[in-house]
């Protein structure tokens, strides 16, 4: 074989040698050519043989029908057969811009020259990267173009011009842009670690318009943040817990954008957008690929979640542990809510805006008492409404630091916590209602001794009657609605609540909250009128009758000193 190649050789020589020959003979034995033409005849053949012999005319002869292998020390096999139609069609081919020689590839040209010396590559990787360093000749480097690798961690298998764009088939970079994924996955098939081959699968089987594995492996420096939001904006599924329980995996990055967490100027500060490591600040934990997590259930991993919550709202944190949902959390109740339970994860909102969003945020585990409410004279003008003027549930109850309804010093207080509203001047005569409600209940015997306990014995039990034990405690209506507890047809089955022995006329001795008035109790009005008048008139009397009565006698006693001193 190599004999007959070297036959073909001396044939192309002879050949090349008498296209020479006989492209030079006519120019000098053309009759009609003057002399003085004769210097420009050689110039113009130059090309001609240049166009019929290229510089690597040798070499597609040799290698066009070669079976030739060259095994590496390594035992890696080069080929050195040639398709040549691969090779015209592929973009350094017959299409190229300007002609390409397999001396402008395969080099050092001393190496190549035939018969070649020993190429020095210990395996296939050495000898493509051999060839690949001579692609600089032309293209950018490979340090400043190797889309996805150029954030590669030191010591990676970073590829080469070859390893990408291949070899004598090398194809347009408009091929490979038509289907990125594809040209990283001719070598990115497969990952030692299960869980990392899982997450590339969906999240490339997600990719949308203009997205590619570039997305998350960008030639630019990335950082966590940006890293963590390609990649969970694309995921789907849900992780499954050991409990059964699932955890979403997919988050909006515009969730975050447009919370609470969003930029912002605050108190005259401004805030930038929070980032996904302001908050999973432990990559040890959070990157990726992540950690197992730890949590049995999904209850634990949001209440164990809490405490990233802790490290910028440390003082909200501290008022939340002495609340009633902390407590039930130490106590063992995990359904108690957290924070996460009542202001979200990612899409994190003002929690009063609107002011509905109070009692709807309580109503997702309060469920039947929110109903009561929503149907209640505060719920309906909140609700049907939007009135920003009546209470909602933190009003009552408190933010954080909620403390237990069920104490005898939250019952002993609830008098002042109506008050808040009902004895606010400004506030009542907005809806024109009185302020003497509160006043009253305060002066009558049931708001006196609640203020002595109080004010005495705040965590002692007392059976007299507070605002709500009359008026109901979440299910509050107008005293004008027909199922109220206070209007008249139904006042004796309130009163019986505390006075068992009570009759129908028991609630005739109450006077309402109204004070006496020609319009509310004219009767009584009229006997604390009597009494605002004789009460001072009688004493007055008497005061007078006193001093008239001191007078005459201090004049006696004046009278009868002067008569003894005359005498």
């Amino acid at each position: 074989m190599c004999g007959r190649r070297l036959w073909w050789l001396a044939v192309a020589w002879v050949a090349v040698m008498g296209a020479t020959l006989l492209g030079s003979q006519p120019a000098i034995a053309q009759p009609t050519v003057q002399p003085t033409v004769q210097p420009t005849v050689q110039p113009t053949v130059q090309p001609t043989v240049q166009s019929v012999s290229p510089p690597d005319a040798a070499c597609r002869l040799c290698h066009a029908d070669s079976t030739e292998t060259m095994t590496l020390p390594t035992g890696d096999v080069v080929h050195a057969g040639l398709d040549l139609g691969v090779l015209d069609a592929s973009v350094h081919g017959a299409s190229a811009a300007a002609p390409v020689y397999c001396t402008d590839c395969h080099g050092p040209r001393q190496r190549y020259q035939y018969p070649h010396a020993t190429n020095p590559a210990q395996n296939l990787t050495q000898f493509q990267a051999e060839i690949a360093a001579n692609c600089e000749q032309c293209h950018l480097s490979a340090e400043m173009h190797n889309p996805g690798h150029l954030q590669a961690a030191a010591g990676s298998a970073v590829p080469n011009c070859v390893d990408c764009h291949g070899g004598h088939d090398t194809a347009p970079v408009a091929a490979m842009q038509a289907d990125p994924v594809g040209t990283c996955q001719r070598c990115h098939q497969q990952f030692d670690d299960p869980h990392v081959a899982d997450v590339h699968a969906e999240v490339v089987a997600n990719f949308g318009a203009g997205q590619s594995c570039q997305t998350c492996h960008a030639s630019e420096p990335q950082s966590e943040d940006a890293r963590c939001q390609s990649c969970h904006s694309l995921l789907t599924r849900q992780l499954t817990l050991p409990s059964g329980d699932t955890v979403d995996l997919h988050v909006n990055p515009e969730d975050i954008v447009n919370s609470m967490h969003g930029a912002r100027v605050l108190q005259g500060v401004q805030y930038t957008t929070l980032r996904c490591t302001d908050c999973h600040r432990e990559q040890g934990l959070w990157g990726f690929p992540h950690q197992p997590i730890d949590a049995v259930t999904r209850r634990q991993l949001t209440i164990g979640m809490q405490q990233v919550c802790q490290e910028c709202h440390s003082d909200i944190f501290d008022r939340n542990a002495d609340g009633v949902h902390a407590q039930h959390i130490v106590d063992g109740n995990l359904e108690a809510a957290t924070c996460a339970d009542c202001h979200g994860n990612h899409a994190i909102h003002d929690p009063n805006e609107p002011r509905e969003r109070i009692s709807q945020t309580c109503g997702n585990c309060h469920s039947e008492i929110n109903a009561q409410y929503a149907t209640s004279v505060h719920g309906a003008a909140l609700l049907g409404e939007h009135n920003p003027d009546v209470p909602v549930c933190t009003d009552c109850h408190g933010v954080h630091n909620i403390p237990d309804p069920t104490t005898a010093a939250f019952r002993l207080s609830s008098p002042q916590m109506c008050g808040r509203c009902h004895a606010d001047a400004a506030l009542m005569s907005k809806y024109n209602i009185s302020t003497d409600v509160f006043d009253t209940y305060v002066a009558d015997f049931h708001g006196t001794t609640v203020t002595l306990f109080e004010h005495q014995s705040p965590d002692e039990e007392t059976n007299k009657a507070v605002c709500y034990d009359c008026h109901g405690v979440h299910n509050i209506l107008p005293v004008t609605d027909e199922n109220s507890q206070v209007i008249k047809a139904n006042l004796l089955v309130t009163c019986q609540q505390c006075h068992p022995d009570a009759t129908t006329n028991f609630p005739d001795a109450w006077t309402s909250h109204f004070k006496p008035s020609l319009e509310h109790n004219p009767l009584v009005y009229f006997v604390n009128l009597f009494y605002m008048i004789v009460i001072p008139a009688t004493v007055g009397g008497f005061l007078l009758f006193i001093a008239t009565d001191i007078f005459r006698r201090i004049r006696e006693w004046f009278g009868r000193r002067q008569r003894r001193k005359d005498a």
